[in-house]
């Protein structure tokens, strides 16, 4: 939590309103420095409610990957499920979430987009999964490809697993989550998908932005860069390499759209060489394209995508997303 107390309230309702007894779960508050009057309110509806299964700790701030890291060397219980300060969960899923637990080191599922609007919230883009499936993590990277879903919340994680794996958040990475998803999704024994979608996020008022944003496209480009240099250390199966490049690739067309291209001259892309290969090498077709004309104008891998953002297939889809 970061000077989050507009929206504390309702997060941590959610979280006590639940079909489980207090005593089967604990959740941890991060304060993460916060500044404005969130622990207040987090406080004063512990002591009003008597929610004897919360517990508030707070360190000096250093970012979402570095609150995140500390919810997880404090937590005591056997699953992990990472709830933002600004969103909730649906209430009474915790029973259904808990009864699908058991050898899988992931569970995953879907989630529900909630944008601002006139001063209240109104509901938005459902994301659910068509069907259950249980597979490996590299089985479930080989379905998904680009489409993995790199928002940590919208699973529940066995912390067993991550410890035995050393999985963590990269401290003071922006898009945090894109970097830290992939990784633990193919180190996972077991993916388990389920159709519900419990999590509900909130899409605040200019987030979805696309401005020209140096910090962003930075970050984003530092992700690609730790995914691939992450699959160079053979972590990732050769069979499952095509998939895994995909979702490179999708990162690295996300920080393109940070980007004006009359003002990418100054970024030094040309020093990645590594980009073209990885666009040839991608499962989809359309980064196989993005990858020649790569080949074909090195130093141009911002114009390239802005050009191909703007074509449309005979089918009238986007080739680029």
């Amino acid at each position: 939590m970061y000077n989050a107390g507009q929206f504390i309230g309702n997060c941590l309702e959610s979280c006590m309103n639940q079909d489980l007894l207090p005593s089967d779960y604990e959740v941890i508050i991060v304060n993460d420095g916060s500044t404005d009057n969130g622990v207040e309110v987090a406080e004063g509806m512990i002591e009003s409610q008597g929610w004897g299964n919360i517990r508030i700790v707070s360190r000096v701030n250093g970012g979402l990957s570095e609150a995140r890291n500390t919810g997880l060397d404090h937590a005591k219980g056997d699953f992990i499920w990472f709830v933002d300060a600004d969103d909730w969960i649906e209430t009474g899923c915790l029973g259904k979430l808990v009864g699908r637990l058991d050898t899988q080191d992931v569970l995953v599922f879907g989630a529900v987009d909630y944008f601002q609007s006139d001063g209240g919230v109104k509901k938005g883009t459902v994301f659910q999964y068509p069907k259950e499936a249980r597979r490996s993590g590299p089985e479930h990277i080989s379905v998904m490809s680009e489409r993995l879903k790199m928002c940590a919340p919208f699973c529940i994680l066995k912390r067993s697993f991550l410890s035995d794996h050393n999985l963590r958040f990269v401290p003071g990475l922006l898009h945090e989550d894109a970097e830290f998803m992939p990784r633990t999704i193919n180190e996972a024994g077991v993916v388990h998908v389920i159709t519900l979608t419990p999590y509900c996020r909130l899409v605040r008022a200019g987030s979805l932005s696309r401005d020209h944003n140096p910090a962003r496209f930075g970050a984003l480009l530092e992700v690609a860069t730790r995914l691939h240099d992450y699959k160079g250390s053979g972590k990732v199966g050769k069979g499952y390499s095509a998939p895994f490049n995909s979702i490179i690739s999708n990162v690295l067309n996300q920080s393109f759209k940070y980007v004006v291209p009359n003002k990418a001259s100054g970024y030094n892309l040309k020093d990645l060489k590594w980009i073209k290969g990885t666009f040839l090498s991608s499962k989809e077709f359309k980064y196989k394209l993005e990858g020649i004309l790569i080949s074909l104008f090195p130093n141009k891998p911002v114009e390239i995508f802005s050009f191909l953002s703007s074509i449309r297939n005979i089918h009238g889809k986007v080739l680029l997303a």
